[in-house]
């Protein structure tokens, strides 16, 4: 009877301490999720912008089988508020900051290099990290490729690649392709007219690779997030010709749709953040507009690309037109 006694008392210690465990490990598993929403959501916005720039040197179609190459150089200006976000004591359950603080500005992956130290427990046993950096710039940038060749009823087919390219601690890479089509042959009040109206609409595929200082949490480590991200582009372009400038401004949207995905190692750990990560998967949509300069010389041109939105861009093209 005294052994039936103990091992009930040690089944119910054992099932409370697991318990107790099991407690904790999802209350570090939710203020992980909600702390890399807050860092990466920053870059992958940025994303959308990086790569809803520059599609377009003017809305005037281009001849059937005309064939325009592009070299481009691709910059988004960072903001000071997408640097860093704030983090209140009373938005967390285990993980806290390090310290007397009840709240601290975490650098996003956007940010700086400053380094805030989280602490949190799992079954009374205490571990701490520093919270990942950021790429530490007030600029992103990036070289990128693009052709476009006129089709039939004044339409231009459009295809660009960011080949991939280390940032600091990211990697950043891009696809995409677009369709522009003149809107001047529908309408009688413009067929004539001295402006070149068009639609353009782009699709974009890109990824945001993020390493980071490895962060021991007992059950598990990480070191990484990904992103992957699609964008739709849904944009009304007009342009005017003044001697061998073309003058362009665009107004648009665009919608996307991210994925994120925490690397490191522990197979318990992993899967609990990346399932719980798949609720943060989510979309969004950003209005812009864009002014592009184009000088043309000869067969040659030089084009200037200012995105305004919820972040800037610039795109600096250098084209040729096989005509």
């Amino acid at each position: 009877m005294l052994k039936q006694k103990l091992l009930f008392i040690v089944a119910i210690v054992f099932c409370n301490s697991a318990y107790s465990q099991f407690e904790d490990v999802k209350a570090v598993a939710e203020d992980l999720i909600f702390l890399t929403d807050q860092y990466i959501t920053p870059a992958a916005n940025a994303s959308v912008f990086q790569a809803s720039g520059g599609w377009y040197t003017s809305a005037k179609p281009k001849n059937k089988f005309d064939v325009e190459l592009s070299i481009q150089y691709n910059m988004l200006l960072i903001p000071d508020n997408q640097k860093t976000f704030l983090v209140n004591q009373a938005q967390l359950q285990n993980i806290g900051i390090q310290g007397s603080a009840t709240s601290s500005l975490i650098p996003s992956a956007l940010g700086g290099d400053n380094t805030v130290v989280l602490e949190g427990s799992i079954n009374d046993e205490v571990f701490e990290f520093d919270a990942p950096e950021g790429i530490n710039a007030n600029t992103v940038q990036h070289g990128q490729v693009q052709a476009s060749i006129g089709l039939w009823k004044k339409t231009n087919v459009i295809v660009r690649l960011a080949p991939s390219i280390k940032i600091n601690s990211s990697v950043y890479k891009s696809l995409g392709f677009g369709v522009m089509h003149n809107l001047n042959q529908w309408f009688n009040g413009i067929k004539n007219s001295t402006y070149n109206f068009a639609f353009l609409g782009t699709y974009s595929n890109y990824s945001v690779d993020e390493d980071f200082n490895e962060a021991d949490l007992i059950i598990g480590k990480i070191n990484a997030i990904k992103v992957d991200g699609q964008s739709y582009g849904f944009n009304l372009i007009s342009s005017k010709t003044f001697s061998n400038f073309d003058v362009s401004l665009g107004l648009g949207l665009a919608t996307s749709n991210f994925d994120y995905k925490v690397g490191g190692e522990g197979d318990l750990l992993l899967e609990i953040l990346n399932t719980g990560l798949e609720t943060l998967s989510k979309s969004k949509t950003n209005f812009k507009s864009d002014l592009s300069v184009n000088y043309n010389l000869d067969n040659f041109s030089i084009n200037t690309m200012l995105t305004f939105g919820a972040y800037s861009n610039i795109v600096i093209g250098l084209n040729y037109n096989f005509i």
